[in-house]
C-alpha cells in the first residue's frame, strides 16, 4: 500500500484510520529515520506487553514492590 498524506505546519502527519486499524496502531509508535526514509512501527502499550510476557501470580496488594521490580526489568529489555 502506498499513500500520499499531508504534513501540517507543525510537522504532523495523520495516519489514516484504516491503516491504524490494520496495523494495530494506538497512541504510541516507534519512528526510525534511516537512509532518507521515515519508518513508523506500531508498538504495544508497555503494560499490555508486560502482561503478555510475565505471568504475574502475585497479588498486587500484597507485594507491590516485587511487581514494580519485575516490570522495570522487563521494560529495560524492550527499551
Amino acid at each position: 500500500m502506498e499513500l500520499i498524506v499531508s504534513v501540517d505546519s507543525k510537522g504532523r502527519v495523520v495516519i489514516p484510520a484504516e491503516v491504524r486499524r490494520k496495523l494495530g496502531i494506538e497512541r504510541t509508535v516507534k519512528m526510525i529515520v534511516k537512509e532518507g526514509r521515515i519508518i513508523i512501527e506500531p508498538i504495544r502499550n508497555p503494560i499490555e506487553y508486560l502482561r503478555s510476557i510475565v505471568e504475574l501470580k502475585i497479588v498486587a496488594s500484597q507485594e507491590p514492590e516485587k511487581i514494580s521490580k519485575i516490570a522495570e526489568k522487563e521494560l529495560k529489555k524492550v527499551y
